[in-house]
């Protein structure tokens, strides 16, 4: 991700690429081609919205589509890894979708910011383009682009966001931003070789983007081992072990009966408990 400024100072320029991380998510969740065209794009918008926060900051996107009924969230981290998960396969075949979408910023458990804006009837970058007039009422122009090969793999996944900045009058905005409605294509490979409108850009800053799951083996023994000694013996006893998969990365770690008794024997007994 890259952030820049343009037009002497007019326009801050937002530009993401993201092929890699887009496949990376694909694969792990074994989405079809419709899909993968679609979470590729979720990835983009929320990497788009993910540029003011840092350090431990999380910016999470939540889309929660009536029609079709489906729903994704991604979340992305100051230090620029993704990850997302879906219910049951990212808005199939439909490019229009209705319902919801949700934006939150957080910094370990605390809630720092949310933001709402219905989706009615809009792709995915029409619901980001409103949500950024809506609910952050910033005068901005997006554009995301998500393209697979003939392998069905992404081999293009780039957005863009340009903000008009106080120096720079509506109109000019206007006219700047008009060829995003007809090739945002180039428009994001112009801002790759650092120019927009003609115009060398300012380059403030850029941030690698990859992605990668929080989870662990030792989070997810410490969720097993808070559920205490009586819980942990019924999983034993009903079913000989257990499997945890996350939802984020559909990575799986398993447990066998032994593994499981002896975390249910490194809990210290309540009093009534066996």
């Amino acid at each position: 991700m890259v952030v820049a400024l343009g037009c002497g100072g007019g326009v801050r320029l937002l530009s993401v690429s993201l092929p890699g991380p887009a496949n990376e998510l694909a694969t792990r969740h074994n989405l079809g081609p419709a899909a993968r065209k679609r979470a590729a794009e979720g990835l983009i918008a929320t990497a788009l919205l993910s540029a003011h926060i840092k350090g431990d900051e999380r910016l999470s996107v939540d889309f929660q589509i009536s029609s079709p009924a489906s729903a994704a969230v991604y979340e992305v981290h100051g230090d620029g890894t993704l990850r997302g998960r879906f219910r049951p396969e990212l808005l199939p075949d439909q490019d229009r979708l209705y319902g919801f979408l949700s934006v939150s910023k957080s910094w370990g458990k605390r809630e720092l910011y949310r933001g709402i804006a219905q989706v009615n009837g809009e792709t995915v970058e029409g619901a980001l383009q409103r949500f950024l007039v809506e609910s952050q009422q910033v005068n901005a122009r997006v554009a995301l682009v998500a393209d697979l090969g003939a392998d069905g793999a992404v081999e293009y996944a780039d957005g863009c966001l340009i903000e008009r900045l106080p120096q720079l009058d509506p109109e000019t905005f206007a006219t700047l931003t008009a060829p995003l409605a007809q090739n945002g294509k180039r428009v994001m490979d112009e801002l790759a070789l650092g120019a927009f409108g003609g115009e060398p850009v300012e380059v403030i800053g850029d941030t690698e983007l990859q992605f990668r799951c929080g989870c662990s083996r030792e989070k997810v023994t410490a969720m097993i081992r808070s559920l205490g000694r009586v819980e942990i013996a019924l999983m034993i006893e009903e079913q000989g072990g257990a499997e945890v998969i996350c939802h984020f990365c559909n990575e799986a770690r398993r447990y066998d009966a032994i593994e499981l008794e002896a975390l249910r024997r490194s809990i210290p007994e309540a009093v009534g408990e066996a």
